[in-house]
Parts: C-alpha cells; sequence; structure tokens
C-alpha cells in the first residue's frame, strides 16, 4: 500500500481544523480553506454564516464534529443539533429567532392555573404535562422559573435540610450505634424476617462524597446490579442486602477507599445516605457478606458473564486484544510461589494475574495463576479457552501480548485455532538496510502518529510464515513486530503494537488508585496435588552447580595471577593458597563439576506438587474473594473511564487532568434531596475549585441526566444538578 503526504497548500497564518481544512482571519473577514482551495468566505461577526459554512465543512466531510468542536470551542452537542435544524429547515434553521419578552409563553392563563391545581393534587410533572398539553420539560422550566409552586419544594428551604453538624449530634446520640436509626428493620433482621432494607432518603445538606452518585447510571449500565443479582441472586435475610454490599464495594472504589478495613475510618453515617441507609455496613459485616458470596465459587461465573455483556455491546472493541501479567507481590508468612516482578527487578513471593484488556485498553478478565505458570501456558490453556466461550467458535481475535509468550510453533497452533498474533520477535537478527524503510503517517483514534517503517514475509518455522513490521527508530534500533494480520495498514499495526504500553498504564493507575496490590484476606488454600511445579530438587543442584562453577572461575584466576604475574615484594599474605595447592583444588573442581551436571540433565525439571516435601510446597491465596473485588473493581474503573469520555469533548485538558477532574467530581460534596411527588432525587452539587470545573461538571450533569438512571431498589430518578456557573 503507498501512502503521499498531504501537501500544505493552504495560506500562511492559517489556523488547521485538521491536516485538510485550515481558517483564516484577515481583520474583518474569516475564510475557510481545504487542500488550499477557499471554500466560503463570510464577516466576522456573521454568527449565521459561520454556522453555514461550518455545516458544509461537516456535510463535505472533510472536518469531523471532533475536529471543529477542539480547534473553534463548540460542543458536539451544539454541532449535532445545527446539524439536524438545517436538515429540517435549510439555512433558515440556523438563524436565531428574535428573542420575545422574558415571560411564559406556553403556560399562560388558564393553563397555568391549572397546572398550579393540578401540582396542588400531588400530580407528577407527566401527567401535569399530558392533562394541560405541553411537554414535560415546560413543566420543569416553570418550576425552575418559579412560575409554579409545587409543595415539596418547602423541603429544599435551608432550614428543612439536615446539615453535617445536626446529623453528626444525631448520629452520635442514638442508642443502638453510631447513625443506626432504623431500630424497627434491624430488628426484623435479626429474626430473619427482613430480606434487605429498602433505600430510604431524606433531605441532607453537604454529604461528603455524594459526589459519587454521577458514577451510579455507568455502574448500572455496565451491569453491576443486574448481573450481580443474576448470578448471586440475593443474600441471607438481613439488614444488608446484595445490592447493598455491591454498591458499596464499587463507591469504596470510585471513592479511593482501597480496602475493607479503611472503611471504619470514614463517617458511617454520611456514607449510608449515599446508600439510602442511616449508616453503612461496619467492617466485620461486609466481612461476613463477602465470606458468604465467596462460599458459592461464583466470581468467575459473574466475571464471565459481564465480559459477554461488554463484548455483546461493543464487538469492535474485541477485535485487538491485550494480553499481559500482573504480580501482586507479598509479604506474609505462607511460602507462595515465586514470580519475576518486572517493576522490582527481583523475583519474589507473589500472586500472578494475567489480564486481557480490549482495544482501548478497558478491562474484560483476568484470571489468576494457581502458581507460576508462564504466559504462553496461560494462553493456550486459559486465556484462548475462556475468549472462545465468550465470543463464540467462528469470530477470529486478534491477541496482543510481548515477547515472554515466543513460540512460533504456538503462533502456529493459534492462527489454525482462529487466533491472530501481535508480537515482538525474540532473537539476535541482521538488521535491514535503511532504504527500505519509509516515513508512514496517519491517523489513528484521534492522534497523528508518524513511524518510519518497512515490512517483509518470513518464514517463522518450516511451512508456516509470518508478517514482519519494523520500525527504525532515530538512534537507529530496529523493533520488529510480527503478526498473522495481513489486512491491517503497515502504520495502524505499529501503532497498536506500541499501544500495547496502556495496558502497563492501566496496571500503574489500578495500583496507585484501586489499590490493586492490596491483600484482599490472608487465608491461603491448597494446590492440586496433579499441578505441575519446577522440581526444588535440581534448583538446588543447579545453584551448587552456579557456585562451584564461580569458585573454579576465581582459583583459575588466582593461579594465573601468581603463575604469571611478578611475585610481590610484601610475601604471601595469611591463608593464600600456594600454586600447587590452586592447581589440586581446581582439579577438585572441575571433577564435581563433571559428576553434578549429568546428574542435573538426569533430574526431571517439574514435579507433581505431592511429590515435593511438605515442608517445601507451595500454597495459594484463597482466590474467590479476591477474584469478585477484582471484578468489581473493575467494573469501577470502566465506570469511571465512561465518565472520563463524556467530559473530553468539552474539557480542553481532558488528556493531561481528564481523570484528576473525574476523582475531584467522585469526592466532592453535594446535597441529596429526595421528592417522592415527582419521583426524583436530587444530587445538588457543591462548588468546585476552579470555574472550568464547574463548567465541566455543569456539562456532565445535563449528559447524565439525559440517561434517565433510577436509584435501585426505589422509584426515585436520578437528577443531578451543578453549582451556579457566572458567566
Amino acid at each position: 500500500m503507498s501512502y503521499q503526504r498531504v501537501l500544505p497548500l493552504n495560506p500562511a497564518g492559517t489556523s488547521e481544523i485538521n491536516d485538510r481544512v485550515g481558517i483564516v482571519k484577515d481583520g474583518s473577514r474569516v475564510a475557510y480553506y481545504a487542500y488550499g482551495v477557499a471554500l466560503f468566505v463570510h464577516d466576522a461577526n456573521d454568527k449565521v454564516g459561520r454556522r453555514v459554512a461550518i455545516q458544509q465543512l461537516l456535510e463535505l466531510k472533510v472536518a469531523t464534529k471532533e475536529d471543529v468542536s477542539k480547534t473553534l470551542g463548540m460542543t458536539t452537542t451544539t454541532l449535532y443539533r445545527q446539524q439536524q435544524r438545517m436538515k429540517a429547515d435549510g439555512i433558515g434553521g440556523l438563524v436565531e429567532m428574535k428573542r420575545g419578552p422574558h415571560g411564559a409563553h406556553k403556560l399562560t392563563g388558564e393553563k397555568l392555573i391549572q397546572s398550579q391545581q393540578l401540582t396542588g393534587e400531588g400530580c407528577s410533572n407527566r401527567e401535569i404535562a399530558r392533562r394541560v398539553g405541553v411537554s414535560e420539560g415546560t413543566i420543569r422550566h416553570a418550576f425552575r422559573k418559579g412560575w409554579l409552586n409545587h409543595p415539596a419544594k418547602k423541603a429544599e428551604k435551608k432550614g428543612e435540610l439536615t446539615g453535617p453538624r445536626d446529623r453528626s449530634e444525631v448520629d452520635c446520640r442514638c442508642p443502638g450505634g453510631v447513625a443506626v436509626k432504623r431500630d424497627r428493620e434491624r430488628v426484623l433482621a435479626m429474626n430473619g424476617l427482613l430480606p434487605e432494607a429498602p433505600p430510604s432518603f431524606h433531605g441532607s445538606e453537604g454529604v461528603n462524597g455524594a459526589g459519587v452518585l454521577i458514577a451510579l447510571p455507568m455502574l448500572c449500565q455496565e451491569g453491576l446490579i443486574e448481573v450481580g443479582e443474576k448470578v448471586y441472586a440475593s443474600l441471607k435475610n438481613g439488614f444488608y442486602g446484595l445490592r447493598h454490599l455491591l454498591l458499596v464495594l464499587a463507591f469504596m472504589a470510585l471513592l479511593r477507599i482501597k480496602t475493607v478495613e479503611q472503611l471504619g475510618k470514614n463517617s458511617p453515617g454520611e456514607f449510608g445516605l449515599i446508600l439510602g441507609l442511616d449508616r453503612a455496613p461496619e467492617v466485620k459485616t461486609v466481612r461476613r457478606k463477602l465470606h458468604e458470596l465467596a462460599s458459592r465459587n461464583q466470581a468467575c461465573e459473574l466475571s464471565r458473564t459481564l465480559a459477554k455483556r461488554w463484548m455483546e455491546a461493543d464487538p469492535d472493541s474485541i477485535g485487538i486484544l491485550y494480553v499481559d501479567g500482573h504480580v501482586r507481590p507479598y509479604n506474609g508468612k505462607h511460602k507462595l510461589a515465586k514470580n519475576w516482578i518486572g517493576r522490582r527487578h527481583l523475583c519474589a513471593p507473589g500472586t500472578l494475574d494475567t489480564w486481557v484488556n480490549d482495544i482501548h485498553a478497558q478491562p474484560l478478565f483476568v484470571v489468576t495463576a494457581e502458581a507460576n505458570e508462564k504466559l504462553l501456558f496461560t494462553l493456550q490453556n486459559k486465556i484462548m479457552p475462556e475468549i472462545r466461550t465468550l465470543v463464540g467458535k467462528d469470530r477470529r481475535i486478534t491477541l496482543c501480548f510481548d515477547r515472554e509468550a515466543w513460540s512460533p510453533k504456538f503462533f502456529q497452533q493459534m492462527f489454525n485455532a482462529g487466533f491472530d498474533t501481535i508480537t515482538y520477535r525474540k532473537g539476535k537478527r541482521e538488521a535491514w538496510p535503511e532504504e527500505d524503510f519509509h516515513i508512514i503517517r496517519t491517523m489513528i483514534d484521534g492522534r497523528h502518529v508518524e513511524y518510519r517503517l518497512a515490512e517483509k514475509e518470513i518464514e517463522v518455522i518450516s511451512g508456516f510464515k509470518m508478517r514482519e513490521v519494523r520500525r527504525l527508530c532515530a538512534s537507529g534500533h530496529q523493533t520488529a513486530v510480527l503478526t498473522t494480520r495481513r489486512d491491517i495498514p503497515i502504520g495502524v499495526l505499529a501503532y497498536r503494537m506500541f499501544d500495547r504500553w496502556s495496558q502497563e498504564n492501566f496496571f500503574k493507575y489500578m495500583r496507585e488508585h484501586y489499590g490493586l496490590d492490596h491483600l484482599c484476606e490472608n487465608g491461603i488454600e491448597q494446590i492440586r496435588p496433579d499441578y505441575l511445579l519446577p522440581n526444588p530438587v535440581r534448583k538446588k543442584m543447579q545453584k551448587e552447580l552456579a557456585e562451584l562453577k564461580e569458585q573454579l572461575q576465581k582459583s583459575e584466576r588466582e593461579y594465573g595471577r601468581k603463575i604469571y604475574s611478578p611475585s610481590s615484594s610484601q610475601g604471601p599474605k595469611k591463608g593464600d593458597l600456594s600454586p600447587d595447592q590452586l592447581a589440586s583444588r581446581i582439579t577438585s573442581l572441575r571433577s564435581k563439576i563433571k559428576i553434578l551436571r549429568p546428574e542435573i540433565l538426569k533430574t526431571p525439571k517439574k514435579v507433581k506438587i505431592s511429590d515435593i516435601p511438605a515442608l517445601e510446597r507451595v500454597v495459594r491465596l484463597r482466590y474467590e474473594m479476591k477474584h469478585l473485588i477484582d471484578t468489581v473493581k473493575i467494573v469501577a474503573y470502566r465506570a469511571e473511564s465512561d465518565i472520563y469520555r463524556m467530559i473530553t469533548p468539552f474539557y480542553t485538558r481532558s488528556e493531561e487532568e481528564g481523570r484528576a477532574l473525574v476523582r475531584k467530581i467522585l469526592a466532592s460534596t453535594a446535597d441529596i434531596i429526595p421528592n417522592q411527588e415527582d419521583h426524583t432525587l436530587r444530587v445538588r452539587y457543591h462548588t468546585l475549585a476552579t470555574p472550568r470545573d464547574n463548567m465541566a461538571l455543569a456539562q456532565l450533569c445535563e449528559t447524565m441526566n439525559h440517561l434517565v438512571c433510577v436509584y435501585p431498589g426505589t422509584d426515585l430518578r436520578l437528577v443531578f444538578e451543578p453549582p451556579p456557573i457566572i458567566q
């Protein structure tokens, strides 16, 4: 495939929308150029002309909404609405109508009186709109403007919303314990007569951490509650049910409460307000509920069902899957198998997890090794069968991994089994001539990338060829990538391979913010007896051989120094061996090495764990609870990523500060205002640190309100309100 760079034909001083379109501002005129050709011109103050020009650029497909949004500061929502108006009414649809008087023009006279009467009767907004003959948005607008007065609005007055200090005094005086107010339901729960306490909200002002509720629509969309109830059905009768436990774990992850024990450091009453309860569960209660779920051995089914849901919702995201291992270090008293920890540059006890992420580096599922399985073994025996179960037997899937799993024979087996490979080439190789490399420029995922690339078809084993793509770096180093995919353009292939570092960034983020390396519990379980482990006897013999070789080299160097170097004027030191003694020692060491080498070759490399002495056997940490909590953390991370993508179009520094802003929003303070009359639960945010943060929060709230999420276990629709924005 040939590539040709677009020539920069636009005039000097052009502000680029993308590599095809630019804008030139010359005093009172604005001109739009595409490929060096002037397309549109309008006066600088002509708003309609500006809208027409932008819409024409979109219709000609020389620019996208995202390009225009980043360059001209217009949201993609605004561009979409203008596009729809132009399709419906032509250019006239882009002309602003003359603003009329500031007052009601739909709800006037008898309609306004009738609406107020229906409001007094307790009708919902939807019912009022249906009877009066207007839209529901018109009724909500009338309430905001004060043209209609809702009886429930009294609950929003400052005196009716309990503040943090008042709640603190009430919580500490509860006779049943801090914040224990729902005594009747707790008595029923103690006697096994309550399946779970229903959520009940009260008007509360300044709830710390209530900002996390903005992630609830995303948690529900990712399937946390729906799939959790499908897999586990319910917990035993008690005050806290399955929904409560799943939300507690998810909110803990999003609020950076990294362990269950850290939950006890937070105010139980304030956390309970977010759950719709009088207080959050105790640490021991959460532990007991987790053990109950772990005893059912359904964590793998939960993870599998969620992964299948995500794959079906976005089939394109699993075209390429990134696979890599992560070691969770262990410093306890039990004997665990040792694994190589790359970030520490040492081999230490730990739990080896192999993660599978989609093309956007979003996690799909994780597989935990029993001991220290290699990536090649995990791919062949666990990852590939699991993926085939999730996507079916007909679809081809591409797996991208590093050279740890290098095996041309395995690549051929993968290809025959319906899997393609993208990986680095292992081993020394001859450099290709520099004239074979060409500069490749392309745009992928909204990013401009440029590489110097070359490609060839090579035979990795007899009868099996793969495509090799090399990148020439500025230092002269050539990075080789091998793949069985021949349909991917060379630039895209290189980008996807090098983008594997996004998974490393995912591990780093999860360790820092989600406590990925924290132990869920200290319990252990035995590894199955037929599991093969490296033979400890052979390892001891290899260690002994290495020590003998080191002693031999040291003795030979000392012997050579004494024979060929001039004699020292100081004479021999105490403990020094004479040349004859050194010669005798060298002979003895060589004899021992000669005897030991055949013995090592005769000793099997691996043995069953049942054949290893009891004191040397390794164990594994309990798997079920860890896998359950990891799965909830995956859902929480995906929900956070959804919010991050929502704020990207209207937050200019989203790539650098987007996730930091999301964390601030989730941990922010908000008022919780239930309204049983119109079945809403308002989450009214307090101000963030800067005006631009507030503006981003306002856009996010507007987007979330369109999703129409009902708080689980209630009929209350979540409505998010940002802090006031001063223009």
